[in-house]
Order: C-alpha cells, then sequence, then structure tokens
C-alpha cells in the first residue's frame, strides 16, 4: 500500500466545505481577494462538527467561513471540472495547511485565531452597529439543550422560539430592505436565521401570510 505524502485532487475536503477564516486572512479581505459575499457567519452557539472531539458541540466562538454554493457547503471556489480551486495562489491559511492525510497541523490550528465580523466591519460601516445590536437582541438559543430534549418539547416551547425566530425574521429584513443587501450578504451580517438552524434537530418551517410556523415531525 502506497503512503500518501501529497494531494490526490479528488476535491473531497472542498466538497465537505469552505474553511474558517484567521488572523492571517485578513490581507485577503483587505486587498479585495475576498468579499463579504464570499463568506458567511458561523454564530455563537451555533451546532457544528468540533474536530477535535469529532463531535457535533455549539461553537465557543463566532468564526467566519467561505460559503458553499448551490444550497451545499461546497465551496464556492471549488471548480468541480477541473478539481481544482479558482483562488489557489490566494487561498486562505486552512486551504494551505490542510493535509487530509496527515491533519496533525490543522487539528493545531482549529478555534485559534479565528477572525470575527467586527475584525473587518470597520467603525464606519453603517451596518457594524446593526449587526451588534443584532447580537444583543437575539442571542442563539441553546440549541444543544433543545437538541436533547426537542422529543419531549411542548407546544409552549415552540412557541416561544416561533416568536423568537419571526421577531429576527422582522428584524433582519428592515436591515435588508433599508440597506439593499443581497442574500450572500445578508447571511455575512446576520447568520443564518433560526428557523435554518432548528430543522437540522427535527422542527418544521412553512411559511403563512403571519410569518414562519415551527413545528416538529
Amino acid at each position: 500500500m502506497t503512503h500518501q505524502t501529497e494531494c490526490q485532487r479528488c476535491g473531497t475536503c472542498c466538497e465537505n466545505g469552505g474553511p474558517a477564516l484567521h488572523s492571517q486572512d485578513l490581507p485577503l479581505i483587505e486587498k479585495g481577494d475576498l468579499s463579504f459575499g464570499n463568506l458567511i457567519t458561523i454564530r455563537k452557539g451555533e451546532l457544528a462538527h468540533d474536530p477535535a472531539t469529532d463531535s457535533i458541540e455549539p461553537v465557543k466562538t463566532e468564526l467566519l467561513k467561505i460559503t458553499g454554493k448551490k444550497g451545499s457547503w461546497s465551496c464556492i471556489f471549488y471548480d468541480k471540472s477541473r478539481n481544482g480551486c479558482t483562488i489557489y495562489d490566494h487561498r486562505p491559511l486552512a486551504c494551505g495547511v490542510l493535509k487530509c492525510w496527515d491533519t496533525d497541523e490543522i487539528l493545531k490550528l482549529a478555534g485559534k485565531d479565528l477572525l470575527s465580523r467586527l475584525d473587518i466591519v470597520k467603525e464606519d460601516n453603517p451596518l457594524r452597529k446593526q449587526l451588534i445590536e443584532h447580537e444583543q437582541l437575539f442571542p442563539l438559543p441553546d440549541l444543544k439543550a433543545i437538541s436533547r430534549t426537542i422529543s419531549r418539547s411542548s407546544k409552549k416551547t415552540i412557541k416561544k422560539l416561533e416568536r423568537i425566530n419571526n421577531k429576527e425574521i422582522a428584524y433582519r429584513m428592515g436591515a435588508i430592505d433599508r440597506f439593499n443587501l443581497s442574500v450572500a450578504e445578508e447571511l455575512f451580517y446576520f447568520g443564518r436565521p433560526l428557523f435554518q438552524l432548528l430543522t437540522p434537530l427535527g422542527f418544521t418551517a412553512r411559511e403563512t401570510a403571519s410569518g414562519i410556523k415551527l413545528g416538529f415531525k
């Protein structure tokens, strides 16, 4: 059996999701190699895969990731037709250190020196105040606790989450209209709405005239 020592260009890593950004990646944003629309915010408390424990855990601090494409997490800069990266010469730090055959270096990097929105949204950007206010008004509920107890959740709990969700959506829609944000920019400035974070836990969501209605399968 041949011992792997270099990338086989299979594309698996890129299709499993774009990288998180670290402080060393700040110049990529400052020089315009990456735009806000290329990024998605993973808010503190979201459930995500922890590579250190190989388990799904709430993220301990906000992080920014390269967004996915076509409703998937496959990196938007991955070109499947040639199994290559379209920004290879300007790729983030995590992409440069990732070796699927030897994960020690990427595991040492995981969770360290992560960039957040406030690191890159400058004081003169009017949306800086908006995203700070959004975090204060709509912190994420304890998704891990919800995931453990969801089968026993009462209608009262579901209605409470529904109210939070619809108030948060109204807030972000106001910002979208005021600042003319694209969907990609919305997901950078405010992250994914609560109902999208709840659906993997077994919740259902449907749009009605009075807002999103939540249920449980």
